[in-house]
Order: C-alpha cells, then sequence, then structure tokens
C-alpha cells in the first residue's frame, strides 16, 4: 500500500514539473548534449569507483560492502527531478538522464554487481533484470507524467499560469509526504521486517561510508561539471543525479542475492539520511534558499 501511494504521488508531482518545461528544453539536452555526456559518465564511471574505495576500506562485511556498491549502481529516480525543479536546476538535463540511465540499468548494474562480487567475496553473484520491467517503470512513473504535463503547458496553457504559483506549495509539501511514507510507513520495502532489524551499531557503523558515498558523489558530479565549464543550473544537476542514488532499486536488487539481508542494510541507512543532505548540499550551492520556496 506505501509503495502504491508513493507512486502515485511521484506521479503527480512529475505532472506538475512537465507544465513548467517545453518542448525546447528537451530539444536543448540533446542538440548541445555535452551537459548529458558530462552527467552519465559522473554517474556511471566515478560514482562505481568510489563506491569500490568505500566499500574497500569500510570495516563491514563483505555483503555489506557489496550493498555499497549496489547503491552506487541504481540510477536515480523522480526524487532528484524534483529536487533540481525546486532548487532551479536543469530538469530537463535531470529527466533526461534519469530515463537513459534507467533504460542502462538493467544491462550495468549484473555486469558490476558481477565484478563487486568477485572482488569481494570470491563468488560472482548473477542478478537478472528485465530491461521491459525497468523501462516500463520509468516510463509510467517519469516519462508519461512529465509528457502529460508537458502537454497541458503546450495545449492548455491557462491551466498551466494557473498552477505555477500553488505548485510551489504543493511540490515540496508532496515531497515530505513521499518521504514521511517510505520513513515511516513503508519498512524499508518490506525488506527490513523479512530480515529483522537494523540494529543502532550496524547503523551507526555504515553511515559514515553511505553518507560518504552520498556527499562526495555530489561533490565529484559537481566539480566535474564545473571542469567541463557547464552553466550552473547544470552543473547542480550532474551532481544531484550523481549523488542521489534509487535505494528502492537497490533494495529489490537485493532480493535477488545470496545474503540478501546483509547487502540490503546500506541501502536502508542511505534511504533515510542522504535526501536530507541533498537538501543542504542545493541550499549551499544554488539560489535558492528556504524563504524562496513559496508562491
Amino acid at each position: 500500500m506505501a509503495d502504491i501511494l508513493v507512486n502515485i504521488t511521484l506521479i503527480v508531482i512529475m505532472v506538475g514539473i512537465g507544465m513548467s518545461l517545453t518542448f525546447g528544453d528537451f530539444k536543448k539536452v540533446f542538440v548541445y548534449p555535452k551537459p548529458i555526456f558530462t552527467g552519465i559518465g559522473s554517474q556511471l564511471l566515478v560514482l562505481p569507483l568510489l563506491a569500490f574505495s568505500l566499500a574497500w576500506i569500510a570495516p563491514v562485511s563483505v555483503y555489506a560492502k557489496l550493498g555499497i556498491v549496489l547503491i552506487a549502481l541504481c540510477p536515480v529516480g523522480t526524487t532528484s527531478n524534483i529536487l533540481v525543479h525546486i532548487f532551479k536546476g536543469n530538469t530537463a538535463l535531470s529527466i533526461s538522464m534519469t530515463i537513459v540511465n534507467s533504460i542502462l540499468s538493467p544491462f550495468t548494474i549484473p555486469s558490476v554487481i558481477a565484478l563487486a562480487s568477485t572482488y569481494f567475496t570470491d563468488n560472482g553473484a548473477s542478478v537478472e533484470m528485465s530491461f521491459a520491467e525497468s523501462f516500463t517503470h520509468i516510463l509510467l512513473t517519469v516519462i508519461l507524467p512529465a509528457l502529460c504535463g508537458l502537454l497541458i503547458r503546450r495545449y492548455i496553457p491557462k491551466i498551466a499560469n494557473a498552477l505555477e504559483r500553488p505548485l510551489k506549495w504543493i511540490l515540496p509539501l508532496m515531497l515530505l509526504i513521499v518521504f514521511s511514507i517510505k520513513i515511516f510507513w513503508g519498512g524499508g520495502n518490506g525488506n527490513a521486517n523479512s530480515c529483522g532489524a537494523l540494529s543502532m551499531d550496524e547503523a551507526l557503523i555504515l553511515t559514515p561510508f553511505v553518507i560518504g558515498l552520498n556527499i562526495l558523489g555530489m561533490y565529484g558530479g559537481f566539480f566535474i561539471a564545473r571542469i567541463n565549464h557547464l552553466e550552473k543550473p547544470s552543473q547542480l544537476t550532474v551532481a544531484i543525479e550523481t549523488g542521489l542514488q534509487n535505494t528502492a532499486m537497490a533494495l529489490s536488487v537485493a532480493t535477488t542475492l545470496p545474503h540478501s539481508c546483509e547487502i540490503e542494510k546500506p541501502a536502508l541507512v542511505y534511504a533515510m539520511l542522504t535526501f536530507f543532505t541533498a537538501v543542504v548540499f542545493c541550499l549551499i550551492h544554488s539560489d535558492v534558499r528556504l524563504k524562496d520556496i513559496k508562491p
């Protein structure tokens, strides 16, 4: 039930975001592809290398190490799109990166997980991911809702204009609802209950490494975007898209692996903390302040 409420809320949010964009915004992303190539490169190369490094030094089980790497491989979802929109990043770039990386994930996740499993456990693990299921999910939760918003703005601009000011309140509030459901009701996607509760000691040991992956990932993406001379909104976008990963996907993939209860623990800690670090990062590196998020 919690997952259904979360998905419905995210779909409504993406329709609202779509109403703030035009088809020209997406055309610009692909006519001038430097930002999207920079962002995808940061997601697929920098973050996994960072995850391997942190997992190697983390004083945790080999399966928890694998869980740290798994987080880095799961592309961001609608949460990053919403944050980028609220903090005035390049929203069209954010959505485009989400789509591209989600399409690649059925190929990248199994191959890198097999490599990481061999490296950390001497026992290569196999992951089967359905491309059709992955694409269907991103189609239903990102592409079609955003397209609906774009079409409303283009063909019924009066509605888009009328909703523009209220949405400045509604979208952040709905995002808060999503994370409240995930943290207090979602139960870790159901997996925490079946595996036993995450102990405080385990959470404390894992926290520096998952937070490190999040913060260093954001700053790594930010630095790469800056040295590639991207515009400031695109710098923020690449940073968020690199550093804020899809923990729901990580938990789902973990259930297909041996010792899944250990593998999913880093994602559980990551899910509870990293949204807030991403908001702080946005407040530091964008021109938006909390007082500005109002009609």
